[in-house]
């Protein structure tokens, strides 16, 4: 087992909250000085997001074809890296250095001891005015005293976490148009059922506008297979697009081409589905999504036991 499966999301967090920023900022001549790296999740997600995901595309020239052809999108996503009761979540932004260079993204992501639905309710909007706020920063001690004041405006929230998990509302219309995506997923992860140690990269069309909502739907669906391995499942969503990147275990650098990728450069996964099993995973995947439309009990991430007895396992 390597070291990211063993170790990732595994950490004894004591209840505190870990807030990281890294890559690109304007007032840094190169890349922005660590802040908040303070565990090994946090400095596996450097290595793995930016160090060999980002830094590797583009040494490889991985964007130069598709920069040229009009078909790579700029950076703008928001993700959430979960694993049981423990997720990061943040966000990805074009930026540059204060040489002009504008090839990497700053990221800032917080890590906290709660499953990923609540970890996005609780992170993603303090992390995106820290964005929006580090624009108009110009020295590197503004920026960490602008950290270091969301950072303590996410501690104080961490102290009443939210006792409910969050739910959210699908019209009949988000509900169908999702549904076949929801459906393929499904099937893959039966047909594997990820006992290796190699991760899979998706991407699975989701019309929904919120990126909150897609984020907390992706993560929740992934945690309610019940795989035994409990991997960690990344999902990834693109300011403005329709289709959302899902990553299940251990990724790979080639796994993050998608985050300049198009859907020309990168279309839809193709994933086929057994007629014979179909009616099954679609009767299931209709439940999942009128629960959360209900509102009733949110989208639980654990023991859906209806889940796991579909196909008896």
């Amino acid at each position: 087992m390597s070291r990211f499966l063993k170790v990732f999301l595994r950490e004894s967090l004591e209840g505190k909250i870990h807030l990281a920023a890294f890559g690109k900022h304007p007032a840094w001549d190169d890349h922005i000085d660590d802040l908040g790296l303070n565990t090994e999740s946090l400095v596996l997600t450097k290595k793995l997001l930016y160090s060999q995901g980002i830094a590797g595309q583009l040494a490889r020239g991985a964007w130069d074809q598709i920069e040229r052809s009009g078909n790579a999108i700029e950076f703008n996503h928001r993700f959430c890296w979960s694993r049981q009761n423990q997720a990061i979540a943040g966000a990805v932004w074009a930026s540059t250095d204060r040489k002009g260079r504008t090839r990497f993204p700053m990221i800032v992501c917080g890590q906290v001891g709660v499953d990923g639905p609540k970890a996005i309710d609780l992170l993603l909007r303090p992390i995106d005015e820290l964005g929006v706020l580090s624009r108009s920063v110009k020295t590197q001690n503004e920026f960490r005293e602008l950290y270091n004041r969301v950072y303590g405006e996410l501690y104080r929230r961490t102290l009443q976490p939210p006792a409910n998990q969050p739910t959210f509302q699908l019209t009949e219309s988000e509900q169908n148009s999702i549904l076949p995506s929801l459906v393929a997923i499904s099937a893959s992860i039966r047909a594997k059922q990820y006992r290796v140690t190699n991760g899979s990269h998706f991407r699975l069309i989701s019309t929904l506008s919120r990126t909150r909502d897609t984020l907390c739907l992706w993560i929740a669906y992934l945690a309610a297979q019940g795989l035994s391995s409990s991997p960690p499942f990344l999902a990834i969503t693109t300011n403005g697009k329709n289709w959302v990147d899902l990553i299940i275990g251990e990724p790979v650098d080639k796994d993050f081409f998608c985050l300049r990728a198009n859907q020309t450069a990168l279309p839809p996964t193709w994933l086929s589905v057994a007629e014979t099993d179909r009616a099954k995973l679609e009767s299931a995947a209709r439940s999942f999504l009128e629960e959360g439309r209900r509102g009733q009990t949110g989208l639980r991430t654990q023991n859906r036991s209806w889940w796991a007895s579909l196909f008896g396992r």
